[in-house]
């Protein structure tokens, strides 16, 4: 099955949930949407995998992203969804960039150790930091879809339906990433880093490109 057909179908069971959802439980709604939250931090890890790599720590960029969201809603009164979510990406993407610089020299079991060290240390900041709601947490304010104010019953479908937009987007550029020279690149690492060398091309530039990429995309955080 070609990879158009798939979308074809992804997007067409998207519409039927979203055509559905007046009659869904909130709670179904809900966990829909964490799904799809998750399987763009699965879609990073997935380039990981092309390249032979293992990482233990995308939570760090989905936190990145999600505290991103509140913060801008709750001190900035930035309610919009639409710049949240871009704004969310590219937190993740600019603490991956930064990351990647370390984690990129490092392969196998020590790249895994590596971004998870990260993720721990910002799980203890965040713990220890009264100021971000700690262990708590803190409330965010509704937001708003182009200017649209969706009123409570439509709220968790409208979310979802910005998680399936970004879920079709992110796999839509993966995809074409895959196929093309970079893509290429990850499988030869994987098989044979020396050798991939050795013809010129860069395996620490690749493999922070895709720790780029998976921190963007989960950075993407639907409220």
């Amino acid at each position: 099955m070609s990879f158009d057909k798939t979308i074809q179908r992804l997007a067409l069971v998207l519409i039927l949930i979203l055509v559905a959802s007046p009659f869904i439980p909130q709670w179904a709604l809900f966990m829909l949407t964490i799904v799809s939250a998750n399987g763009l931090v699965v879609l990073g890890l997935m380039l990981f995998l092309r390249a032979g790599l293992v990482s233990f720590g995308q939570a760090l960029f989905f936190c990145t992203g999600a505290y991103t969201t509140g913060l801008l809603a709750l001190k900035l009164d930035l309610t919009e969804m639409t710049v949240l979510i871009l704004a969310s990406g590219i937190t993740g993407g600019l603490m991956a960039y930064l990351l990647g610089f370390l984690v990129a020299r490092y392969r196998g079991i020590f790249f895994g150790l590596l971004s998870l060290a990260f993720s721990m240390i910002l799980y203890g900041l965040l713990a220890k930091t009264e100021a971000l709601g700690s262990t708590d947490g803190f409330n965010v304010p509704a937001v708003t879809i182009f200017g649209w104010l969706p009123d409570s019953d439509m709220t968790r479908a409208a979310i979802l339906g910005m998680a399936f937009v970004m879920i079709l987007i992110s796999t839509s550029f993966v995809n074409g990433l895959l196929k093309g020279p970079r893509g290429l690149l990850l499988t030869a690492i994987r098989d044979n880093e020396i050798r991939a060398e050795y013809m010129g091309a860069s395996a620490k530039r690749t493999i922070h490109l895709i720790y780029v990429i998976a921190g963007v995309t989960s950075g993407f955080v639907e409220q």
